[in-house]
């Protein structure tokens, strides 16, 4: 998996992307997603979970909140996500089609806020 910020260079930027994956990564982010919804989990780095390529060293991580945060900026390209367990269950069905076998789609896992999330096997919106 690929993992990308674009700050610019479209009218959706910023965003950033998750691309560039396999059925088997699909599934694993839709287990991570749906831990963090149960309580399972609190919080998880993307690469803690996946082999990521972090294109110009991104990095991303997922927390567990109270609220819907979506994508906060923490560093230069250092991002978390917070989404309370129902922003979790809503992302986890988000990536449902994906991790079986819809390769050909993309869909905004958060786009509320200031940087939308995208995930897309081929990168493409």
């Amino acid at each position: 998996m690929k993992l990308e910020y674009l700050p610019d260079g479209s009218d959706m930027c910023p965003l950033v992307r998750l691309y560039a994956f396999t059925m088997a990564e699909a599934r694993s982010l839709h287990s991570s997603f749906c831990s963090l919804a149960s309580g399972s989990l609190q919080s998880v780095q993307l690469s803690d979970i996946l082999p990521v390529e972090a294109v110009d060293g991104c990095s991303i991580t997922f927390i567990r909140g109270e609220r819907d945060t979506g994508v906060m900026q923490r560093g230069e390209r250092r991002f978390e996500v917070e989404l309370s367990p129902a922003g979790w269950e809503q992302a986890a069905g988000r990536t449902e089609s994906f991790r079986e076998g819809a390769l050909a789609c993309y869909d905004w896992l958060i786009d509320e806020g200031d940087i939308q999330l995208l995930i897309s096997p081929t990168g493409a919106w």
